[in-house]
């Protein structure tokens, strides 16, 4: 693989606290440094120099949150679709797949050849799961059956795919008690110190835990998904925060954005942010559902982040190292060091606005976007399609209520 030079970009790594206009130098799939290049190897015609000019260059996004198991059930899209397709290197399954179908969900995607994105996952714990348009696991009740744990299966499956196993993904069914979730209980005993990712929110057919009772039973490190939704009881009575959400947080719980078609609102994450709950991660949740909107891609919903007033450092951080730390691979990802694989992301940050974005119910002008341009995965370019979104194809999803989920 030849030498190639991002010129001229500027380089904003919240992890390593740059923020310059600067090259970026890759080989052999691996970068080299960060800084201006050697005269000379700019002018070695072995050289690939890519004009980075007017561009952001940032380490590789991360997506903490899609579906991407396509061919498992009717739910899921391609992993190069929402991946390097649009700019992202990494992408993290969310839980569409349990113990049972693992395996061969992770040869079919994740090793398959022809997938070109860097593919982790959430596991599910229950032996039975995938996620389908009809929510079949939870209109046959087998979500939310004890029968379909087995925690001596579960911790196998999770030694065996370690490198690809970042932690759980936790539909918190209960059985009776809405104050205990086994499902839940059983995923952070198996996983130890990896995260859970919890969803938060209600299923059709099958009950869960009160959000009081989950935020009082995750760990630090576990992970809230839909955090910022409408109805997801983060807010009391009074409309303020419930004081079990500052603990979760003073505990180091996980704010995700996890944006789906109905689970999150601008609403929400005003009033929460009022109060100092600031998201920490931004994920799309994205589906078969939510791909032609009001989701779009990773940036549209970075985008959205920079409609809400957050610092641009904050919202890129939120999309490479804060996600990288939240799945505990800070040691190899979220960063642009010397030494790693060269994963890496060129966005344009227009300014032209305003840009119209939508929460699937609010439409609210943010007055810049963040657009993609090409990534690299490993050191291979990948360029990415101008990609549609609510500026450019507008969107009606009104109708949809704040308590389903899709």
């Amino acid at each position: 693989m030849a030498t190639l030079v991002l010129q001229g970009g500027r380089v904003i790594d919240p992890a390593a606290e740059i923020d310059a206009t600067t090259d970026v130098v890759v080989a052999d799939g691996t970068i080299v440094s960060v800084g201006p290049a050697d005269p000379a190897l700019l002018d070695d015609p072995a050289t690939e120099v890519r004009d980075c000019r007017g561009l952001l260059v940032v380490p590789g996004l991360i997506d903490l949150h899609v579906h991407v198991m396509a061919g498992l059930g009717d739910f899921c899209v391609e992993p190069d679709r929402v991946g390097v397709g649009m700019g992202v290197p990494t992408i993290v399954d969310g839980g569409t797949s349990g113990v049972a179908t693992f395996d061969i969900s992770r040869r079919a995607i994740i090793d398959h050849p022809d997938t070109r994105s860097n593919v982790l996952a959430f596991l599910d714990p229950n032996q039975l799961y995938l996620a389908t348009k009809d929510f079949i696991c939870h209109k046959l009740e087998i979500a939310g059956d004890l029968r379909n744990l087995d925690t001596e299966s579960l911790a196998a499956s999770i030694e065996r795919n370690a490198d690809v196993v970042v932690g759980a993904k936790v539909r918190a069914c209960h059985v009776g008690d809405p104050g205990h979730s086994p499902f839940l209980a059983a995923a952070q005993e198996a996983m130890g110190p990896r995260p859970v990712m919890v969803h938060l929110g209600r299923f059709p057919f099958t009950p869960v835990i009160t959000p009081i009772a989950l935020l009082d039973q995750l760990r630090g490190g576990d992970i809230i998904t839909h955090a910022f939704r409408g109805a997801g009881g983060m807010r009391g009575p009074d409309g303020k925060a419930v004081p079990q959400l500052r603990d979760a947080v003073d505990r180091g719980v996980v704010l995700d954005i996890g944006h789906s078609g109905t689970d999150f609102r601008f609403r929400e994450a005003r009033l929460l942010m009022e109060e100092g709950y600031l998201p920490d991660t931004a994920s799309t949740d994205i589906n078969v559902f939510t791909v032609d909107g009001p989701v779009f891609s990773l940036a549209e919903t970075l985008t959205k982040m920079l409609a809400l007033d957050l610092d641009l450092h904050h919202v890129i951080a939120m999309g490479t190292s804060n996600s990288a730390r939240a799945i505990g691979r800070s040691h190899e990802l979220g960063r642009l060091e010397p030494g790693r694989s060269a994963e890496v992301s060129i966005l344009r940050l227009r300014e032209d606005g305003p840009f119209p974005v939508s929460d699937g119910v609010e439409t609210v002008e943010s007055p810049r976007a963040l657009e993609p341009v090409a990534c690299l995965r490993a050191g291979a370019w990948h360029d990415v399609p101008r990609l549609p979104s609510f500026a450019t194809e507008g969107g009606d999803w009104s109708d949809m209520p704040d308590d389903i989920d899709w």
